[in-house]
């Protein structure tokens, strides 16, 4: 007879046989592990057709809240765009939008984030895909939690570079690297 086992992270009952829990995606321990058992979370990806499924998610959310953010910048690019061509015309326009817009952009995408996790747990993105950023005691992030795991949004290379190194570096495939440094998951 089979003894029941349980998400050592969350909680939730397991089915048998599964690698990584339903509930929260955390790799289920295994007493002797089974033979091809994920080595880190980039062999899960590789391997594990849940773990492709929950990435593509995840990208789909990224891509809706970016063009959700994207409409956002337009409409305060034509705010400034007007007002600065007649100030200062092409030269002025094309020096801010080469800059100092680019920053801004970065700022807007952070704080957007910030703000729909830490009130909702989850962008509109996020919600569309069915996945929710959890802390460590499983309620929606703290501020200092969501400032910490979003930073690397201000710039794509960084949000590359955070992605390939928490897979790369641990077991756990729904973390970035600036999640496992405060506790989050994104679960779904």
């Amino acid at each position: 007879m089979s003894e029941k086992q349980f998400c050592a992270k969350c909680g939730a009952q397991l089915p048998p046989g599964v690698a990584f829990c339903p509930k929260c995606g955390a790799p289920v321990e295994q007493a002797s592990g089974p033979a091809g058992a994920p080595l880190s979370g980039v062999d899960a990806l590789i391997k594990e057709p849940g773990v492709q499924n929950y990435w593509l998610r995840r990208f789909v959310a990224f891509v809706i809240d970016a063009i959700i953010v994207g409409v956002i910048l337009v409409v305060v690019a034509v705010a400034i765009a007007i007002p600065s061509f007649a100030l200062s015309g092409a030269a002025g326009v094309t020096s801010f939008f080469a800059g100092t817009f680019s920053i801004v952009a970065g700022v807007i995408l952070f704080l957007y984030f910030i703000v729909a996790e830490v009130t909702r747990g989850a962008t509109v993105g996020k919600q569309v895909m069915h996945l929710k950023v959890v802390g460590p005691k499983g309620g929606n992030p703290t501020l200092v939690q969501s400032l910490v795991r979003n930073i690397s949004k201000i710039y794509w290379v960084l949000l590359l570079l955070d992605v390939v190194v928490g897979l790369a570096t641990s077991k756990q495939y729904n973390q970035k690297f600036s999640d496992k440094l405060v506790g989050t998951s994104v679960v779904g």
